[in-house]
């Protein structure tokens, strides 16, 4: 055919035309492909440096585990148990963690529902625990507490527990703004792993296009576009991570860490208070790390160094632990005739602080100084009654 000026200029405008519909096209196709919007289809790269926060390390896999360690401590910046309302007298503290995630989950039949305990980790290196406390189950029930709703966790979701093991229990909220739309809805990287294997996901935290809610099973989890299957956290109250095992769990994690100590060399396990705690602090002071939390304690009954008990109301106090021979913090008090309901004291032991750590904040009102009281031992989980109202 003779391209002439004028079947030029036709076919340039037919190639114009196909060249913009095919522009439609390619638009609707992208729209429709696009990772953010319309597919989920998860990033697998598990063993890329980039998945994890810098807290960890040792990043090393094979086609079986995918393994790394961590202290237990997440990123500076994340705010420790500030807003927490009920506390064993824990402090964060750094453990020489050791994980190892199954590549090759094998899924159950009968799913399993988790206990009061690890679930799984975050890609900050911090364990993640089921979002119950360990408490007694109730009777009628037969669950245990919330976290949440006993007012235990801070404002990231978690907080230190009975080894001083900070830990979440429900979706960690703070990583999940660390880590940004970019990883968490564009890459689609995951926030965690389960203890069965499976990745954690935070779809539809940023972006409620992508929100999969509706298409989660018991478990919270869902299966992609290829196959993979994985779990997502709530995006909203109550901020769940999983309700059931999809797969076997399997042991996932190796701790080694040293048991706070008191002056007697005894293990400190940490008196269940409620304390409304509205700032913790973590300080170097020549060869010691000096935690320290201070809050308001609601209502409780005090014993007094002549042996009797005052109820005290919205007290400020402080606790913390420098070293074996540095502390402050509650007991409980003997039980005694003249005493009814709980009694707690405040145990301060300042024979070996350093120099320069500042204890302006010790309310000194509350120290008691009577006569010894007896160890108590793991102090119980169980919620403490409203101490009774004086005659």
């Amino acid at each position: 055919m003779l391209l002439t000026g004028d079947n030029i200029a036709t076919q340039q405008g037919s190639i114009m035309k196909l060249t913009s519909l095919s522009a439609t096209v390619w638009a609707m196709v992208c729209m429709f492909k696009s990772p953010l919007v319309w597919t989920h289809e998860i990033n697998t790269s598990h063993c890329e440096t980039d998945t994890f926060t810098n807290e960890v390390s040792g990043l090393k896999c094979d086609q079986k585990y995918i393994q790394f360690k961590s202290n237990g401590l997440p990123a500076s910046d994340h705010i420790l148990m500030e807003g927490i309302i009920a506390t064993n007298q824990q402090f964060p503290t750094e453990h020489s963690y050791q994980f190892k995630i199954n590549r090759k989950p094998k899924q159950l039949d009968v799913k399993k529902i988790p206990d009061a305990g690890p679930i799984g980790v975050a890609v900050n290196g911090i364990p993640i625990f089921d979002p119950a406390t360990q408490g007694p189950a109730n009777k009628r029930t037969g669950k245990r507490p919330s976290t949440l709703d006993a007012g235990e966790l801070d404002e990231c979701g978690g907080h230190a527990g009975r080894g001083d093991d900070y830990h979440y229990h429900i979706a960690p909220n703070c990583l999940i703004e660390q880590l940004g739309m970019q990883k968490v809805e564009i890459e689609k990287k995951p926030i965690g792993f389960s203890m069965d294997g499976h990745p954690i996901h935070a779809l539809g935290w940023f972006n409620k296009k992508n929100d999969v809610e509706s298409k989660l099973d018991k478990c919270r989890g869902m299966t992609d576009l290829a196959g993979n299957y994985f779990y997502n956290v709530k995006a909203t109250a109550p901020w769940g991570i999983l309700d059931c095992f999809n797969s076997e769990p399997r042991r996932f994690a190796k701790d080694k860490f040293d048991m706070r100590l008191d002056s007697k060399g005894r293990e400190v396990t940490g008196l269940p208070l409620k304390l409304s705690i509205s700032a913790y602090k973590s300080t170097t002071v020549g060869s010691d790390t000096c935690r320290t939390i201070d809050g308001i304690i609601p209502e409780e009954q005090i014993l007094q160094s002549n042996g009797t008990a005052k109820r005290i109301r919205n007290e400020s106090v402080q606790i913390f632990y420098c070293n074996q021979s540095c502390y402050g913090h509650f007991n409980e008090a003997d039980k005694k005739p003249q005493l009814k309901g709980r009694v707690i004291f405040y145990e301060l032991v300042t024979s070996s602080c350093p120099n320069k750590f500042d204890m302006s904040k010790v309310n000194m009102a509350l120290v008691y100084e009577g006569p010894e009281q007896s160890y108590k031992g793991k102090q119980s989980t169980e919620k403490s009654k409203k101490p009774p109202k004086p005659k």
